[in-house]
Formats: structure tokens, C-alpha cells, sequence
């Protein structure tokens, strides 16, 4: 009969199951979870784990286990600490309520925001920057032509060279002016002020916030996704973790917070 590990005095959760007459395993308590959400493991099938004296269908065992919230694992619910209608395992425990003392999301807590939702987010962002863009850009032009417009009367080789010297500038202070929005409020809030507007924030895979080179990696990110026809921010109606392209290339997630 398989048997547990043990690492110091904690009983490592592992699985085993039959498949076809064989006996799979060991399987950790996550991926075990995953064999159970895709019908791997079903009402049926034989199963064994620590504490059992022998194989049973999993329909008669399912009823004793939990899923985790630290780690999205299949655990004994004896064995587990009760928490805000969740259920954290004592192997998870210490660092769940660590990450909740530094204010850090844990895995098992995120509820990631879908793409509709998202997409109200971006435009919200992209009115405050279009109005902050617009009126630099007014104020570039009259450096420029000396008069507060975008398109100036081009009748000769001086005014067509400032008008594309004038072009280039605003691409470039366009640029900068996206990763400090973007670099501003992701840093000091994890969310842009249409995110938070929606009680959204942007975070890591392990729920801690981004860096500043992570920050900036995922805005050049986004602009790849726009430039493939939208299709990296299709990508979040469709991704069991709603990630956009940007999102799978910086290893971050878009949440609700509250």
C-alpha cells in the first residue's frame, strides 16, 4: 500500500488513484484537485491517500476533503484551519496568514476580473490619458506653429519638416507619459484609476504586487497585444485565469479587490 512523506512533523498530502487496472501516484494535493476538475478522477474511480487503511471510489471520500485556499489543493478536512468560509491546510497555513499580514492576495483568494469588465477599466483609463495627452500636445503645438492646433497650414518645406519634428515629439511624450501612468499607480496602488474605479488590481501570480521592471515589461506588453488586432486582450474572454496576452508574457493577473 503507498505511503505517505513526511517532511519534519507535517504529513505531506499525496494521492493516489487507479486508472485502467493501474495504480497512478504519487499525486500532490494540487494536482490532484486538477484530476477531479477535469473528470480524470470521478465518482467511480479508486483512490488512496494518507490516513486511509484502503482503496475507495472517490465518491465515498470526497465528502471528508476540502480545496485549500493557500494552494488550491485537495486536503482531509480534519486536517484543516476554518477561515472566512474558506479552508487553509496546515502545510499551507503559516505562509497564507503571512501573505494576509503583508497585505498580499494568496492564490486560492483571487477572483479574477473577466474581460467586459476589464475593458470598461482601459476606457476609463483612456479618457484620463487622452485628455492629459491632449492638453500637452496643445501646448507643443503652439511651441511649434505658434498657435494652439494639431494640423497646421502646410504650404511650404519649414512648416512640413516642424509638423513632422512636431509628430515625432508627441509619439515619444505619448510613450513616456503611458509608462509613468502606468508605473505611478500600479507601484504605489496596484491599480490604474480605471481599475480602481472598478476594484480591480494588477498582481503577480502569487497575488504580491509588480515591480517597477515588471511594470514597464507589461506595458510594452499591452501595446503588443493592441497591435496584433486586439487579439491579446481577446485572449482574456477565453483564459481560465483571464489573462490577456500581456498578461501571460509579465506572469500577472487582474483581480477584484473588493
Amino acid at each position: 500500500m503507498p505511503r505517505g512523506n513526511l517532511t519534519g512533523n507535517s504529513l505531506v498530502m499525496e494521492w493516489f488513484y487507479a486508472n485502467g487496472g493501474n495504480r497512478v501516484g504519487p499525486i500532490n494535493a494540487k494536482q490532484f484537485e486538477l484530476l477531479i476538475r477535469d473528470a480524470v478522477v470521478n465518482d467511480a474511480s479508486l483512490v488512496w491517500s494518507n490516513g486511509m487503511s484502503e482503496w475507495q471510489p472517490w465518491a465515498q471520500v470526497a465528502g471528508s476533503t476540502a480545496v485549500c485556499a493557500a494552494s488550491n489543493g485537495r486536503y482531509w478536512l480534519k486536517d484543516m484551519v476554518p477561515y472566512e468560509g474558506k479552508y487553509i491546510s496546515a502545510e499551507w497555513k503559516g505562509e497564507y496568514f503571512q501573505k494576509l499580514r503583508e497585505g498580499i492576495t494568496p492564490t486560492g483568494m483571487m477572483h479574477f476580473a473577466g474581460f467586459w469588465i476589464r475593458f470598461v477599466a482601459k476606457f476609463i483609463d483612456g479618457i484620463v490619458t487622452g485628455v492629459v495627452g491632449m492638453v500637452i500636445n496643445l501646448g507643443i503645438a503652439f511651441l511649434f506653429f505658434g498657435a494652439f492646433k494639431f494640423q497646421p497650414d502646410i504650404n511650404d518645406a519649414q512648416t512640413f519638416g516642424r509638423f513632422m519634428a512636431y509628430q515625432g515629439v508627441t509619439m515619444a511624450i505619448g510613450l513616456v507619459l503611458g509608462v509613468l501612468y502606468q508605473w505611478f499607480f500600479l507601484s504605489r496602488f496596484s491599480a490604474t484609476p480605471g481599475k480602481m474605479a472598478l476594484g480591480l488590481k494588477v498582481v503577480r501570480a502569487d497575488g504580491s504586487p509588480l515591480t517597477t521592471g515588471r511594470i514597464i515589461g507589461r506595458y510594452f506588453s499591452e501595446l503588443l497585444s493592441g497591435l496584433i488586432l486586439l487579439i491579446g486582450y481577446i485572449m482574456a474572454g477565453f483564459d481560465e485565469e483571464k489573462r490577456a496576452l500581456h498578461d501571460r508574457l509579465c506572469d500577472t493577473r487582474v483581480i477584484k479587490a473588493k
